[in-house]
C-alpha cells in the first residue's frame, strides 16, 4: 500500500534513519550491561529491596536492542 505524505511532514533521508538506529542500538547495550550491573551489585550488596526499576532498564534496553537491530537487518 502506498500512502502520499504530506509536504509539512519532515521524512528524514535513509543514511540519518540508519545513525538514528545505531545511537539507539547503542543507548540500549548500555542500558541492559548498566541493568545487569546494577543487578549483580546489589546482590552482592544483599539488598532485600525489589529491584523492579532495575529490570525496567534491562526491559527498555532489550526493547531497543531487538527492535533497532532489526530495522539494520533489513
Amino acid at each position: 500500500m502506498y500512502f502520499a505524505i504530506p509536504d509539512f511532514v519532515a521524512v528524514p533521508n535513509a543514511g540519518t534513519l540508519q545513525t538514528i538506529s545505531i545511537v539507539s542500538l547503542i543507548v540500549g547495550f548500555c542500558l541492559v550491561g548498566a541493568g545487569l550491573l546494577c543487578l549483580f551489585w546489589r546482590k552482592r550488596k544483599g539488598s532485600k529491596n525489589k529491584a523492579v526499576v532495575v529490570w525496567i532498564f534491562i526491559g527498555i534496553g532489550a526493547l531497543l536492542i531487538v527492535n533497532h537491530g532489526m530495522q539494520l537487518l533489513f
